[in-house]
């Protein structure tokens, strides 16, 4: 046919109706209401172990990163989606859970910093992961000794399990409530006091204030990647299922995307045969940093960790426990030690980058509980107990803290300050960093 015959066959009036009623053969699809949306049937969802091998018979051997997440973060079966895992029915316990005096020794950290830079109102305090809230229960009992009221401040929980959301909301809150899809935050609630809480499922979202910023193990839940060095160089660690079924480590037979991109200067192994990774953390790190030196305030991150001379510490626990992290996955606490030379590293001033943070330690527990006197606090403690039986409980729970066979050592605290503090804390050097003259 040629152009001319086409043209006539187009011009047809059957033709033009039929083009210009085309548009009726287009369906309108009804979306469903998001805020109706729900969960599935949690009787009715696979297992976290279903999940993984469906995955690995699809796409291969996963890294543990991807385990990690899959494990910690899966909407039903989630290891910190379904209950309460802190405390002494839990996996594990943690410090604010163990001594009072552990979260109030912070929150005078805290205070006596922001000294240095101004009175600190309004002021945010955001958390990461507040696990039951304990910590921030002892914080804000401090605050209200050192004048703090409602106006003052506002709390800023960052948190992606809806559980742990509803236990803090429950211990911190009077009143508290879902919020609309088009609102940074995902619940609010208000203390007894009058105090603000807002919840979001992501630190960028948190509004960018002058802030403490409060990452208490935190970073060791953070999905890590796992290298290993061979003859041929470096080669990641891999999950994958044997022929009995069960999962198993292999060693990527060539370079992965992850190896080149994470395994090299200025995050290189030096001379360490294995070398742990969590991007998330580097990147979380980052953003603590920009936002402290831009908006103002400080970041504590405390964590069982070190200063880079570990190498494998992938592990689980189960009942207090450690345990393997690859059987009953989601029944298990999977975690790493942080490597606080990587999150200087990610905090730390670089080429082209206006923002950075001055960084502290890391050090020992037991050095920044002693080196903030602990010791005066605990005996307030003891002296305020009723009973010999309760004085012995708290000063076993100090030793708890500070022993070096326990918590004392294993434990550490890093620290980010704004640049412009500079000059500042060499007149006046970090509290808990520095030993007092």
């Amino acid at each position: 046919m040629n152009i001319h015959n086409l043209f006539r066959f187009i011009n047809r009036p059957l033709v033009i109706s039929n083009i210009c009623k085309r548009h009726k053969g287009y369906k309108v699809v009804q979306r469903p209401d998001p805020k109706t949306l729900k969960m599935p049937n949690l009787a009715e969802a696979p297992s976290i172990m279903d999940i993984i091998k469906e995955k690995i018979r699809l796409n291969g051997p996963i890294t543990v990163a991807e385990y990690m997440h899959i494990v910690i973060t899966n909407p039903t079966e989630g290891y910190y989606m379904k209950k309460d895992v802190i405390g002494q029915t839990g996996d594990f316990v943690t410090s604010p859970e163990i001594s009072q005096l552990f979260g109030e020794i912070l929150a005078v950290w805290f205070y006596a910093e922001t000294q240095k830079m101004g009175s600190g109102k309004p002021l945010q305090i955001v958390e990461l992961g507040p696990g039951n809230g304990t910590l921030l229960i002892d914080f804000l009992r401090v605050l209200h000794r050192y004048g703090y009221r409602s106006s003052d401040l506002s709390l800023h929980l960052v948190e992606i399990s809806s559980t742990m959301l509803q236990m803090q909301a429950n211990r911190l809150c009077v009143s508290h409530r879902d919020t609309g899809i088009d609102m940074p935050h995902n619940h609010e609630g208000e203390t007894a006091g009058g105090i603000k809480i807002y919840w979001y499922n992501d630190l960028k979202k948190v509004p960018n204030n002058f802030s403490w910023y409060i990452a208490h193990e935190f970073f060791d839940v953070l999905p890590i990647h796992k290298f290993e060095h061979t003859e041929k160089g470096w080669r990641e660690i891999l999950i994958d299922i044997d022929e009995a079924g069960k999962l198993q480590y292999r060693i990527s037979a060539n370079e992965t995307q992850s190896v080149k991109v994470l395994v090299r200067p200025p995050l290189d192994a030096g001379d360490r045969m294995h070398v742990e990774v969590s991007p998330r953390g580097l990147g979380i790190a980052r953003q603590l940093a920009t936002r402290v030196d831009q908006y103002g305030g400080l970041a504590l991150i405390a964590d069982y960790g070190h200063d880079g001379e570990k190498e494998d510490t992938f592990r689980a626990f189960h009942k207090h426990k450690v345990v393997d992290p690859l059987e009953n996955p989601g029944l298990s606490d999977l975690t790493a030690d942080v490597d606080f030379s990587q999150l200087r590293i990610a905090a730390s001033m670089k080429p082209g980058e206006e923002n950075y943070a001055i960084v502290m330690g890391p050090v020992k527990q037991m050095q920044f509980l002693e080196r903030l006197q602990a010791e005066i606090r605990l005996q307030m403690l003891i002296d305020s107990a009723d009973t010999d039986e309760a004085k012995e409980k708290v000063r076993a729970a100090y030793n708890m803290l500070v022993d070096p066979k326990q918590m004392g050592e294993r434990f550490k605290f890093m620290a980010f300050y704004p640049s412009a503090m500079s000059k500042i804390l060499d007149k006046y050097p970090p509290l808990g960093f520095s030993t007092l003259k």
